[in-house]
């Protein structure tokens, strides 16, 4: 479908590009998908796609005052509160904004330091800030690979934060993974979040047969009808719908 399109413009090519960043797991997740469903309708962006997650904690702490969410914030404590427990790099005295009560309870959680958990605290602060280097660089599989695949897929947009990472806390202090059926990282999603995107993908599906049957497409319809297939082919894939795209799949 794209190849016939020929060349796209930047608009069209930004509300794709919108389409590849749809998170099910994302706790914004409706409000994304209703912004790429404005878009596609009238083939402009309605949001930049440049200001995505620029107040997210891995541009610092200069973000806090900047999102009105307060997920920021929030991830930001747990932040601090590792960082107090590994005592490395880290001045005396945090910001004015740390919670020390909530300090002592992360310290609670991860209990003594041993050489394993200082390495898994540590992946799991690269996680949590994006800094993919380190990241890569504590990876060491082995008997925690488990953890470490758990400390992979959280963030603080997911739309279990912060149970999940509390969870996940807990569980390096006792050096064992959060069982699986209990645990929800990035790319899960619940029974809500299945029930609205099998409907979105229906729908999609319902758009998609309406553009095909147009007396006289033109080239906007056939822009249009192949962003709504990739956003239903997304959604498909993300949340394991059996039923076919509509022409594509049939």
């Amino acid at each position: 479908m794209q190849k016939n399109l020929g060349e796209l413009s930047d608009k069209v090519n930004e509300i794709r590009e919108l389409i590849t960043r749809f998170e099910v797991c994302h706790f914004k997740y409706h409000q994304h998908l209703r912004n790429i469903k404005e878009s596609i309708n009238a083939l402009e962006p309605n949001v930049d796609i440049h200001r995505i997650g620029i107040n997210h904690i891995h541009h610092g702490e200069s973000v806090l005052n900047n999102d009105m969410t307060g997920r920021s914030l929030i991830g930001q404590q747990y932040v601090w509160a590792m960082k107090v427990w590994l005592n490395e790099n880290f001045p005396i005295e945090p910001s004015n904004d740390y919670d020390k009560k909530f300090g002592r309870q992360i310290h609670e959680w991860l209990g003594d330091k041993n050489s394993d958990k200082t390495e898994l605290v540590r992946l799991l602060l690269a996680r949590l800030t994006w800094d993919w280097k380190s990241y890569g660089e504590l990876q060491h599989g082995g008997k925690f690979t488990d953890i470490e695949l758990q400390a992979g897929r959280m963030d603080i947009c997911h739309y279990a934060f912060p149970e999940n990472l509390n969870l996940l806390i807990k569980g390096i202090g006792q050096m064992k993974a959060v069982e699986e059926r209990e645990f929800e990282g990035c790319g899960s999603y619940n029974t809500d979040i299945k029930t609205y995107l099998e409907k979105e993908f229906l729908e999609l599906n319902d758009t998609l047969l309406s553009l095909k049957n147009k007396s006289r497409q033109n080239k906007n319809d056939l822009i249009k009808a192949w962003l709504v297939a990739c956003l239903a082919k997304t959604i498909k894939e993300n949340i394991k719908i059996s039923i076919p795209i509509i022409d594509i799949e049939n």
